[in-house]
């Protein structure tokens, strides 16, 4: 199950983000909770302590998350899956269409500039 990213760029999160997920297979329970740690227009790191069996079929999820203020619903392919620490990081190429991305780096953009400013206020 390799994979070689071709994603223009990533943002890694300074702080994770809260998802809840579910996968479209009836073996899962639904709405599970995990934390985003990378994310770009057309993909993301996603961090659970749930074990999904991706190597042995293809899972599609659906994810649900806000990185400012607007909640981004989005459909995503597992394409990796990383043992660590307590829990699996997993490779996720989001299934989005324009408006998603647009949402996605807009929403980027608002939190990198509130992370910057709390940064400065903290270090004044």
């Amino acid at each position: 199950m390799e994979y070689r990213r071709q994603e223009a760029f990533r943002h890694v999160l300074v702080h994770e983000v809260p998802v809840t997920y579910n996968s479209q297979g009836d073996r899962m329970k639904p709405y599970l909770k995990g934390n985003i740690v990378e994310i770009s227009p057309s993909g993301l790191k996603l961090f659970t302590e749930e074990s999904l069996p991706c190597e042995k079929e293809e899972i599609e999820l659906d994810l649900s998350f806000k990185l400012y203020s607007k909640s981004i619903n989005v459909r995503g392919d597992v394409r990796w899956k990383k043992a660590i620490g307590g829990g699996y990081q997993y490779g996720v190429y989001l299934n989005t269409v324009d408006e998603h991305q647009e949402l996605i780096i807009s929403e980027l953009k608002l939190r990198r500039r509130k992370e910057v400013f709390e940064d400065k206020r903290q270090n004044s």
